[in-house]
């Protein structure tokens, strides 16, 4: 705040401005009752006024425009530009509420949320994964930054009339700017739109990260172009030697300091966190002092943290939500309110705004036409190829960020930075909603085939997908595999994919460990114990089982898409999937992961083929425990639960390869009911022949028995189950989901279902009510 203050001389008088401290925090409403507009005096009330109206607005355009795909992005660049613009006769009140000093606080604010931003994108960063990652990632990112930049320097060359020597001089730093692809960018877009975890999520993230390699060396040398003498040019490139070596040999030995204190396997402390927050500062400090932006400090310091590790998780986990859901909305608005859309045409008139303009247009034809071709060469499908254009054609907060620095340095005027503030803004919104729209998960993951386990022909391979959270998963899943009887008349595929959540990095991991390559030898040994453990189980039944190992790195909320896309890879006809909840020798509960329920709800509802849940409560692991260490074959008894429907006819026919086994007592139990259930004429026949089938094929030996009663309600049917569950190591129950109220034997237990995943009847075994070590597995046959 200043205040001017008038003194009076002979000579005449003079103006002196004293600055004293602004308020920040006022005396409140009942305090200033008769001032009007008296929130406004004060920089805290009006930061939170402005804060408030800004949040309102964003997610108003924000929940309009998510119905069409938009990103987020594009509602926070628009909420700006509309208090940016002119409102005609309400430009008075706009302009109270962003009066110029406020202007100040809210870019301070904003510009520290967007250093952080940049500081933990870095640290999720990996870019050692530029000498790892595939050809194709090379073919398409590197034209896609390189072509585009050669293009619009040509056009450059003809468009440079009427123009200055110093806006002719700033001309190749306005291409590189349109021809740039952000990694953050595009990341921060795989990931909002949810497929940052499938193929051509990882291929589009390993291109970005290729081509913004490109996309920094041209901005850096192109920026160095627009400076009139030969020493400012070697003082800025000396500036930055000195502060990669602060960073290299400062900083990044604090850290791993930091990291070496860390017991292995523990979190890192909160005065560590502390003081990698205080590293990120100092390493802002000294950018500011040599001559750069703020922000390059933070972010090499980022790209020098070693990805994944616990230094780098713990500040992610802390800070990112709060930096990328409050920062970055307030530092894209801020960057906004400079555009005044009203005077877009206006600036148009001026010959470099124009050239721009063109530039703009250009560099993004050329860029979309190259990843395209590059994609097709790379033989990628017209859909994916056209999908993976637009995403890399986006634009985001970090151009943005460019833009608003530029225009801050005096290197563009603010009619120029209207225009290319409009510009990402329309690609922003128009990419996203072009990838929804083309780019049709569902149909792709649909499968036109019969993938069940009923529907397979006799003695044909069954193919399974094993799902592994956690080594407590391993020996339950070993021992089921055991008891289908694989024999080389009778074969089993097991195809193991060990889930393992990505924190503190950018970029998803998926792995084949047959086909693991030499590059990635000196990374973590990802899942030795699961690949030990089904070699052995392979080897153990030479002929009869064929075992493969895959562990994916992603978001645990995109991890769905990687079972979808390796079961239809793989064609398997049974997904296996692990309960959240692992149980005591007691059998009291030990642990719950919801993170692996939400996995295993949205998986058993879109697979393409059929999924099991397995509830082990002990006996599986111990008995494959035991057989592990030489003990031989256990006896071990089964039983079905059999009601009727597509469910419990895969259960059937899941339970008929058991049956083969001579270790294997196995029981049917037809639960009946004298009232009918309204089931269709066709399923009738179908449930009849199933049991005919299984009666004929395997009745007659002492092992399989068959037995027919009949529940009249739920609560029978409980009463029952509860006889029943201690005399059997597994039941195998159908998911019936759908069929719970129109059955009279389940009528009244799905008020009582906790977990709706299992079923009412595997609910019912797996609940805490039936104390026991009882395992169950739930199947639900292909939709």
């Amino acid at each position: 705040m200043s205040l001017i203050k008038h003194n009076s001389t002979e000579n005449g008088t003079n103006q002196i401005c004293l600055s004293v401290l602004p308020f920040v925090n006022s005396d409140g409403l009942w305090a200033k009752a008769h001032t009007y507009q008296w929130w406004l005096n004060s920089s805290l009330p009006l930061l939170e006024l402005q804060l408030v109206v800004f949040g309102l607005m964003m997610i108003t355009i924000q929940l309009l425009l998510k119905r069409l795909g938009a990103s987020k992005i594009s509602s926070q660049i628009l909420t700006g530009m509309i208090f940016g613009c002119s409102w005609g006769t309400f430009d008075e009140a706009k302009f109270k509420l962003f009066r110029i000093d406020s202007e100040e606080v809210l870019g301070l604010l904003s510009y520290f949320g967007y250093t952080l931003y940049l500081f933990i994108t870095a640290v999720k960063m990996d870019i050692r994964m530029t000498m790892q990652t595939g050809k194709k990632a090379w073919i398409i990112g590197t034209p896609s930054v390189l072509v585009p930049l050669f293009c619009g320097l040509f056009v450059c060359s003809f468009l440079h009339k009427g123009l200055t020597v110093e806006e002719i001089r700033k001309l190749p730093l306005m291409t590189s700017l349109q021809s740039m692809i952000s990694f953050p960018v595009i990341a921060s877009l795989l990931n909002e739109m949810k497929i940052v975890s499938t193929e051509l999520g990882r291929l589009g993230l390993s291109s970005a990260l290729v081509a913004d390699i490109f996309s920094l060396l041209s901005m850096l040398i192109s920026k160095q172009l627009t400076e009139e003498s030969a020493a400012k040019v070697y003082y800025a490139f000396g500036a930055l030697f000195v502060q990669v070596f602060l960073v290299s040999f400062l900083f990044r030995p604090a850290v791993l300091w930091i990291l070496k204190r860390t017991p292995e396997g523990k979190p890192v402390s909160r005065g560590s966190t502390q003081g990698v927050f205080v590293l990120v500062l100092l390493s802002s400090m000294t950018s500011t002092v040599l001559g750069h932006s703020v922000i390059l400090g933070p972010y090499l310091l980022g790209l020098a943290i070693p990805d994944g590790g616990p230094v780098g998780y713990s500040f992610v986990e802390k800070m990112e939500s709060f930096v990328s859901d409050f920062f970055v909305p307030m530092f894209a608005i801020t960057c906004a309110l400079k555009v005044d859309l009203s005077k877009l045409f206006i600036a148009y008139g001026a010959a470099f705004t124009r050239v721009t303009v063109i530039l703009a247009f250009v560099t993004c034809v050329v860029k979309f036409s190259c990843v395209f071709l590059g994609s097709l060469y790379c033989q990628l499908s017209t859909r994916d190829s056209l999908v993976l254009s637009l995403i890399l054609s986006c634009k985001g907060v970090v151009e943005l960020a460019f833009t608003s620095l530029y225009t801050e340095y005096r290197v563009i005027s603010k009619g120029t930075m209207g225009w290319i503030t409009f510009f990402i803004f329309i690609l922003a919104t128009f990419a996203p909603i072009g990838v929804k729209c083309v780019n049709d998960l569902s149909r792709k993951q649909a499968s036109n085939q019969n993938r069940s386990i009923m529907h397979m022909s006799p003695n044909s391979e069954l193919r399974i997908l094993a799902c592994i959270h956690k080594n407590e998963n391993i020996y339950g899943l070993i021992h089921l595999l055991h008891i289908t009887c694989p024999t080389p008349d009778n074969p089993i595929s097991v195809y193991v994919l060990h889930l393992i959540a990505l924190v503190g990095r950018s970029s998803p991991v998926f792995i084949s460990h047959r086909q693991e390559d030499k590059s990635i030898g000196d990374q973590p040994a990802y899942s030795e114990n699961v690949i030990v453990s089904f070699e052995h189980l392979e080897q153990e039944n030479s002929g009869a089982v064929y075992a493969e190992c895959f562990t994916t790195i992603s978001p645990s909320k995109f991890m769905h898409n990687d079972v979808y896309k390796l079961a239809m890879d793989k064609f398997t006809s049974l997904i296996i999937l692990c309960f959240h909840r692992t149980w005591t020798s007691d059998g009291l509960i030990d642990q719950e992961d919801n993170t692996m329920r939400h996995l295993n709800c949205s998986v058993i509802e879109k697979a393409p083929c059929s999924v099991a849940i397995l509830a082990d409560k002990g006996r599986l692991g111990s008995l494959a425990s035991m057989a592990s260490v030489g003990r031989g074959k256990c006896k071990y008894s089964v039983c079905v639960i059999f009601m009727g429907g597509n469910d419990d006819r895969e259960a059937i026919s899941f339970a008929k390869r058991m049956a083969r086994d001579s270790e294997i007592d196995l029981t049917v139990l037809k639960l009946g009911s004298a009232v009918d259930d309204g089931s269709s004429k066709w399923d009738k026949i179908l449930d009849s022949e199933v049991i005919k089938d299984f009666k004929t094929t395997f009745l007659g030996d002492g092992r399989v028995r068959f037995i027919e009663e009949e529940s009249e309600d739920g609560p029978q049917t409980a009463l029952r189950l509860r006889e029943l569950v201690n005399q059997y190591d597994l039941m195998i129950v159908g998911r019936r989901k759908g069929l719970e109220s129109s059955s009279p034997q389940t009528s009244g237990l799905s008020e009582w279902n906790e977990f709706p995943e299992l079923g009412v009847l595997g609910d019912l075994i797996a609940s805490l009510d039936i104390n026991t070590r009882t395992s169950v597995l739930v199947i639900q046959q292909q939709k």
